[in-house]
């Protein structure tokens, strides 16, 4: 082989090279690009999870606030209910010994009689 082929050979074989290092440059910027595009893509859809999310938290929140002061207030609707009732059973109490005592004193007095 002449000094020239050599140096056509060399030639050749740097040119391989170096359109073998521009495809496997290419080929792999394509595949930075192609993580980078799912990178964005994972993100936009994470933050739109992620806002849903806060927001469901956020009404989860107001329903327990409002479920939470419907339950104070029914409390406090017992515990009235509870002291009307205990007086409406004193009353009743009440009623039952003037009644008791009223029939009594009909039956000690007869039938009309003075």
């Amino acid at each position: 082989m002449t000094p020239e082929e050599r140096l056509d050979r060399a030639e050749y074989i740097l040119g391989r090279i170096v359109m073998i290092g521009r495809e496997a440059r290419s080929e792999f910027r394509q595949k930075i690009n192609i993580l980078i595009d799912a990178q964005i893509k994972n993100e936009a859809a994470w933050r739109a999870e992620s806002k849903a999310i806060n927001e469901q938290i956020h009404a989860t929140s107001e329903q327990i606030q409002a479920t939470s002061e419907q339950i104070q207030a029914t409390n406090e609707q017992i515990k009235s209910l509870a002291v009307t009732q205990a007086e409406l059973s004193k009353s009743q109490k009440r009623t039952d010994l003037a009644l008791r005592s009223f029939i009594n004193s009909l039956r000690k007095r007869g039938n009309g009689s003075s």
